[in-house]
């Protein structure tokens, strides 16, 4: 496997920018976006629309579920994805679509497609430890699995970072 880099963040912290530029940095143009948001509502989709203006024209952009990627192994155009260097964006939403089902065989699975990657990926994910805990359940279990993930991705990552207002620090 080649460089996993994790970047956790808040919300609007800066962390789906300072990810962008890692890989901007080192392939120019010459890698995948994987956009993992669903717009379900107005705002949403506004949220979305904002991400892709930011996007650099060249960058491919696979908007294709967590679940149905991670079952085939595949992107929707055939290719293969531990080919390309790639962007992960964000971590959150993949939790989402599988949380009702538990996280914990999931975790395995996107450690198995990871570690088949021979190209550089970098995942943004949500930092939801610095807070209190949610007064649902639903908000404790994503808590607990975004947690959980964030932990082992970590332990895998050769480059962890926190984005906190726009300033990016380096945890290892």
């Amino acid at each position: 496997m080649h460089d996993l880099v994790l970047v956790s963040g808040g919300v609007r912290s800066g962390k789906s920018a300072f990810a962008e530029s890692l890989l901007r940095h080192r392939y120019q143009e010459s890698w995948l976006y994987w956009a993992t948001g669903r717009a379900e509502d107005p705002e949403m989709e506004a949220r979305i629309a904002a991400h892709r203006k930011l996007r650099p024209p060249g960058v491919r952009t696979l908007e294709q579920g967590f679940r149905d990627l991670l079952s085939s192994g595949r992107l929707e155009n055939g290719g293969d994805l531990r080919e390309s260097p790639l962007l992960l964006d964000s971590l959150g939403f993949c939790v989402l679509e599988i949380l009702e089902e538990g996280c914990e065989s999931w975790i395995e699975r996107f450690s198995g497609v990871l570690s088949g990657r021979r190209a550089t990926t970098v995942i943004v994910t949500d930092e939801v430890g610095l807070g209190g805990i949610s007064g649902s359940a639903i908000g404790r279990r994503f808590a607990d699995c975004i947690g959980l993930w964030n932990q082992r991705l970590a332990r895998e990552a050769t480059q962890v970072w926190a984005v906190m207002m726009g300033c990016p620090l380096r945890l290892r």
